[in-house]
């Protein structure tokens, strides 16, 4: 099931400033990528120490608020400005549709996701691959509109399976949903599980939304609320 959103309801579900779930993926990479959050704050500390040698010039205060900025940097300037560019990008996609399917195939394969120069015992250079485990997880809807997302393999990802039903939003820069999409996080109705690496959604918006679009009229209380508070017995019937 395809159902194209109108512009309110994009903004609505799509968020500018950074939520707490974007903070946690953001430093979930972060972690993965420590030689980056360690130079930034190894700089600030030797930035900070030089600033004292000019304690009383001017240029000991440039590098102390320089010292600053360098150890806020990883921790919330840069998850401030990174993920709030990268929202405002995803806005920008002018079409959007809400996606209601099923899983149709779990994937697991291993992935090289960094190439390293390295020297042996004997001085000969040789290309070291630094290699992840990624799950594709092929998704599928009664008319045949089929998308494939990719993510980094978690355990918890363990317990999802073909035919469990999902929903997630697609947005392209045309009409066509087929052409160019980017999928958001995938929601797994059952499992409750949110399955991505990237996060694009005000989360427990998309979830009203999704009970708005797919209870009947007659319905006047929603199948669920929150992503804390889910009653499986709604959308699994859809």
């Amino acid at each position: 099931m395809l159902i194209e959103l109108n512009p309110d309801e994009l903004e609505m579900i799509t968020p500018i400033a950074p939520t707490r779930s974007q903070y946690v993926q953001y430093w979930d990479s972060a972690i993965l990528n420590t030689g980056r959050v360690v130079f930034a704050i190894g700089g600030g500390v030797l930035v900070l120490l030089l600033s004292r040698l000019f304690n009383e010039t001017g240029l000991g205060f440039i590098l102390f608020t320089a010292g600053i900025f360098a150890l806020l940097y990883p921790f919330l300037l840069g998850p401030l400005w990174e993920i709030s560019r990268r929202n405002l990008a995803f806005r920008d996609v002018p079409y959007g549709y809400f996606f209601m399917g099923q899983v149709r195939g779990v994937y697991s394969r291993s992935v090289v996701v960094e190439e390293r120069e390295r020297l042996d015992e004997y001085g000969d250079l040789y290309i070291e691959e630094i290699r992840e485990q990624q799950l594709e997880i092929e998704i599928l809807d009664e008319k045949g509109f089929s998308f494939v997302v990719q993510t980094r393999d978690n355990p918890r990802y363990e317990s999802i399976v073909p035919r469990q039903k999902i929903i997630t939003l697609v947005k392209t820069p045309a009409r066509d949903p087929k052409r160019n999409p980017v999928i958001t996080e995938v929601y797994v109705i059952r499992q409750g599980i949110w399955v991505g690496d990237v996060s694009y959604l005000k989360r427990d918006m998309f979830l009203d939304l999704a009970d708005a679009l797919l209870a009947p009229e007659s319905e006047p209380e929603p199948v669920y609320a929150t992503d804390e508070d889910i009653n499986e017995e709604g959308l699994e019937d859809f």
